[in-house]
Order: structure tokens, then C-alpha cells, then sequence
């Protein structure tokens, strides 16, 4: 709390002081998440679980950003939600803990039936002139070329099942940009566990990107490519690890996609992914894992389908498949989107999946999501 504290004093002083010679632009937006869910009942018993629940969240999300001049730029943004319902009352998982793990994060309102977190998750400061650009602070790098699944996402692994963070968190690092030529760059980025670097290129109508990295106690070398195949687009993202020590087992992991836009405005998109290296899984903890660039997803071998379809021009519909080689895991994700007005969504979604338990195929859980949103 006094960190967070310091940080937002020190931030608001350096307003403050440059105001004349700063500007200042901002945007925001609110949302408000139900969520209903319906756990196995074989389950629910074993692990003395209800077998229906609730959940609410409110979220209100402040980005700021200054401008110093031509050069100099910062931004922070902020976001801050009111939970109410079943993780927040009985903490499944140390649902509470989790929201205040990070260093800018803590909770201003902790009741028994109610509780507020606000959590600082951009915080940087930028400097960019001609071929170079330089960040310092808490920022998000996107190395990832894949929707989802992104074995380069060293910094910043996207979590398909927490679709409501579209943002995805930032890390808190610096990350140096130079543009030898208009097509091509050269990053480098550290923070406190990793060193990395990229190198990107067009040629023949593709990007490609090197990776090369010190990833905790791991050296890491990757190569990802994007591109159209005829009419659709054709990614592959790849990294191989290797202990510095080899005291772990050497660890492969790569994705391929293919995706393509109907005349009418289907979109389909196919993603497989690939890892040599799996660890037990817990149906049970699919929604609390921990992705990483290692560990996108558990299972060795990954598919998902994806398909998006506006059946009028403010209403839109969508879903995901995702199961492993055996159908051990599966996982279905259907979606409408309305657009109520020019600034206000509403959706309704559920996440169903499937788990052999047991030698048998048994739906583990069912959670049905609506979501309104306001962007001003």
C-alpha cells in the first residue's frame, strides 16, 4: 500500500510540474460482469464444493496519457473492481491473495460480502525519436504473433479463458527499439527474470521474427514467421528451451494457424499447438493456471477452432473449440455480442468443458457470462 502510494505521489508531483509544458489525453470505460456457474455434482461432493454459484464484478478503467513535447511520453493506467459473490465471500483458491500479488495492487474495501481491488497496471515512461524508441515502467511487450498461443510472449502470456482482461497485464521492465530500415527492427527487453532480444523482417511478403533469450534459468531461441498461404493468413511461432545447467529436460514448443474471411463475413481461424514437456493436470484448477510462454496450455497436443459471423451489422456471433489429442480436455465457448449504441456493448457467453476423470468423459463445469460495457 505505501508503495503504491509513493509511486502515484511521485507520478501526480511530475504532472503537476510540467503541466504547462505537457499534454494531457485520457480515456476510460466501465463494464459490469455477472457470471453463473454450475460445478459437477460428483465433483462438487469429492471436494465439498457447491454445485451452483454467483459472481459480480463492476470494473472501471482509466488510462492516462502525457505527452512531453515530441519526444517524451507516458502513460498510466488504472483499473479498479467491485466484486461481490461467491470467490470473493468464501476465497476459493486464495482468490483474494491473487488480486493483491502484485506490487501496485491492493484492495481499498475487504468486507466478508464485498470487496474493492485497484490495481496499477501501465506505468511507463517513453522516449521515441526517429529510428529509436525506448520504454521504462510497467508496459505490456507483445512479442506473440498467434491470436493465442504464443510460445515468443516471454513477458506477457495472453490467457484465452480471462477473456474479460482485454488488455492483458504488463511487466515491469525496459525495452529498447531500434528501425534499421522500414522493414526491420531490433528489440531488447529486461526485467527482473528475463534478458531477450528480437529481430523482425518482411521479406517475400512475410514477417519473420528471431528470438534469442535468458528466460529464468533458461536459454531460449525461437523463430515465427506471418504470412499469406493464397487467400489465407498462415502463422507459426516456435521456441526451444534449454537449461542453463541441464538439470531440466530440454523443452520444444511451437503453434501453426490458419485463418481466413468468407466473402460474407465468416471468419474462421484453425490453431494447433505442440509441447514436448506436460505436467499433470487438474481439471479442477483450469481457471487458476498459471500461462506461461512454456505453458499456453497444458496438454501436448492443442487444438482450437474459432469462428465470427455479424449476422446484422450491430449484432455479432462466435465461438471456440479447444481439446487435446485424445479428448481428455474439452472446452466450448459460444458467444453474442449486441451493439446496444455507438458506445455500449452487451454480451452474452458461456465456457463449458470436459474432463476424463477416471477413465470417463464428465462435463467438470458450465459458466454462463453476461457483460454490458460503456466506452467514453
Amino acid at each position: 500500500m505505501k508503495y503504491v502510494k509513493k509511486i502515484t505521489f511521485v507520478f501526480v508531483l511530475a504532472v503537476s510540474s510540467l503541466s504547462a509544458q505537457t499534454l494531457f489525453d485520457h480515456d476510460y470505460y466501465a463494464s459490469n460482469l455477472n457470471s453463473f456457474s454450475f460445478f459437477n455434482p460428483d465433483l462438487a461432493k469429492l471436494t465439498q464444493s457447491p454445485t451452483e454459484w454467483q459472481d459480480q464484478q463492476l470494473h472501471f478503467r482509466w488510462n492516462g496519457y502525457l505527452y512531453f513535447g515530441d519526444d517524451i511520453s507516458s502513460q498510466v493506467s488504472v483499473r479498479s473492481r467491485l466484486f461481490t459473490g461467491h470467490q470473493w465471500k468464501e476465497n476459493p483458491n486464495g482468490f483474494r491473495e491473487l488480486l493483491t500479488n502484485d506490487g501496485l495492487a491492493f484492495n481499498s474495501v475487504s468486507k466478508d460480502g464485498v470487496g474493492v481491488n485497484h490495481q496499477i497496471d501501465r506505468l511507463y515512461i517513453q522516449w521515441e525519436k526517429k529510428d529509436w524508441n525506448v520504454r521504462l515502467g510497467r508496459q505490456r511487450i507483445n512479442w506473440g504473433i498467434q491470436n493465442y498461443w504464443n510460445p515468443h510472449d516471454l513477458f506477457n502470456q495472453t490467457n484465452f479463458f480471462d477473456f474479460d482482461y482485454i488488455e492483458n497485464p504488463g511487466t515491469d521492465a525496459i525495452r529498447i527499439t531500434y528501425y534499421p530500415q522500414a522493414n526491420q527492427s531490433v528489440e531488447v527487453a529486461i526485467d527482473k527474470n528475463i534478458i531477450a532480444s528480437l529481430y523482425k523482417i518482411n521479406r517475400f511478403d512475410y514477417d519473420f521474427q528471431f528470438l534469442t533469450a535468458k528466460y529464468f534459468r533458461e536459454f531460449c531461441l525461437g523463430f515465427g514467421w506471418a504470412g499469406q498461404l493464397k487467400n489465407m493468413g498462415f502463422k507459426g511461432e516456435f521456441s526451444y528451451f534449454q537449461d542453463d545447467k541441464k538439470r531440466e529436460i530440454n523443452e520444444f514448443i511451437g503453434s501453426i494457424s490458419l485463418d481466413y474471411n468468407f466473402r460474407n463475413g465468416v471468419y474462421l481461424s484453425w490453431t494447433y499447438l505442440y509441447k514436448n514437456n506436460t505436467l499433470p493436470f487438474n481439471p479442477l484448477e483450469l481457471y487458476q493456471m498459471e500461462t506461461s510462454a512454456k505453458n499456453p496450455i497444458p496438454f501436448e497436443y492443442n487444438f482450437m477452432y474459432q469462428a465470427q459471423y455479424n449476422v446484422f451489422p450491430l449484432v455479432q456471433v462466435g465461438g471456440a473449440l479447444i481439446h487435446d489429442k485424445n479428448l481428455d480436455f474439452v472446452f466450448i465457448n459460444p458467444q453474442i455480442t449486441f451493439s446496444i449504441y455507438e458506445s455500449i456493448d452487451f454480451m452474452v457467453s458461456s465456457q463449458n468443458n470436459w474432463s476424463r476423470i477416471s477413465n470417463e468423459t464428465k462435463e467438470t463445469q458450465q459458466t454462463i457470462f453476461t457483460r454490458l460495457q460503456w466506452n467514453f
